[in-house]
């Protein structure tokens, strides 16, 4: 039975991560109190949160934070399904047990503050071999706070494993009252915890239509067709998943690169701040300027992928049917036009 353990670590450690996944125990994911790392996940809806990779066992003397950002108006459902922390669990240095010398916390919570721990993790953290009696916790938000604090001691242990997956915000409550207003409640019950109401997106009574672009919906706004894996060009509005939102702050078009498959998608004002976050300049530089066209970045999510996006302050470049490249091409075309004039003047 012993050697289960060191099965699994080694399983773990020559895991191939998927897009999207991250590691406490990196250079880029490895946060602090003075320098804090956020993750902006806005292009995958599921994703794995790792201790460490590369190696069997997770390292000594290290204390990660992150905090991981999603979707606008989405919360996240954490999973643990591999714990594997602290060899010395209840071997107490500085208090009686229970304790965790090496802990993982996670908060609902846009920082490191232990009032919001999810319910039913300890005070102390969670450490041991086995899963927690509840293993699964749902935030009030779309972010997220993970801790991973690993003391001097080498333990020799294979670390956990986090599944987290976002989706859209459910109703805050069943009261009447509250019909129609999304937030603020923990997994749309009125018997769980309650967020500040300073990090309420909105006040009742404080929103003036089309004068505020950070909500979803803008009366001022433009029309865009919104469909997932529609044809880049020329796609047949009457199908199946294509539909037209109103209210709109930008109109956008991206593709894979190679891909003739799109998605067209009509975003506020801050879904389109968030939506730059996700791409990086593959020219250098991480962060992307506002922009309207169309260009080439690299995604975020591990920044390997090439996507091309097109911005727009009307429908133009989101609609049904768009500019197609010059099947001659410009060298061609050149030629045709010089030999037409030549032609003239002869």
């Amino acid at each position: 039975m012993a050697s289960i353990p060191i099965i699994a670590g080694i399983i773990s450690c020559f895991m191939l991560l998927a897009k999207g996944d991250f590691v406490l125990q990196s250079n880029k994911q490895c946060g602090s109190y003075m320098k804090p790392v956020e993750e902006r996940v806005l292009d995958v809806d599921e994703l794995d949160i790792f201790s460490h990779s590369g190696r069997q066992y997770y390292a000594p003397d290290m204390d990660c934070i992150l905090t991981i950002v999603g979707k606008i108006y989405n919360q996240w459902e954490i999973t643990v399904t591999q714990l594997n922390v602290d060899k010395y669990k209840d071997s107490c240095r500085e208090q009686s047990p229970p304790c965790c010398n090496d802990y993982l916390k996670i908060f609902n919570s846009y920082r490191v503050d232990n009032a919001r721990l999810f319910p039913s993790i300890p005070w102390r953290g969670l450490c041991g071999t086995d899963l927690p009696r509840q293993s699964t916790y749902t935030s009030t938000q779309n972010y997220i706070t993970i801790q991973f604090n690993a003391n001097p001691v080498d333990d020799q242990m294979t670390g956990f494993v986090l599944h987290l997956r976002q989706y859209p915000r459910r109703s805050s409550g069943s009261e009447i009252s509250q019909t129609g207003y999304v937030g603020g409640w923990n997994d749309g019950s009125l018997t769980e915890l309650q967020i500040d109401w300073s990090n309420q997106e909105q006040v009742p009574g404080d929103f003036k239509p089309g004068q505020d672009p950070t909500f979803e919906y803008d009366p001022n706004g433009v029309p865009c067709y919104e469909c997932i894996g529609c044809k880049r060009d020329y796609f047949r509005t009457t199908d199946i998943g294509v539909v037209v939102r109103s209210g709109c702050y930008v109109c956008t078009k991206e593709w894979l690169q190679g891909n003739a498959q799109a998605s067209r998608q009509c975003l506020s004002k801050s879904s389109y701040q968030d939506k730059l976050k996700t791409l990086m300049d593959p020219s250098g530089g991480d962060s992307v300027a506002d922009y309207r066209g169309c260009k080439t970045f690299l995604r975020n999510v591990q920044g390997t992928t090439y996507i091309s996006v097109c911005i727009c302050d009307t429908g133009k470049c989101n609609k049904g049917n768009g500019l197609q490249s010059n099947l001659l091409g410009p060298p061609l075309l050149s030629a045709i036009v010089a030999l037409f004039y030549r032609r003239l003047l002869l």
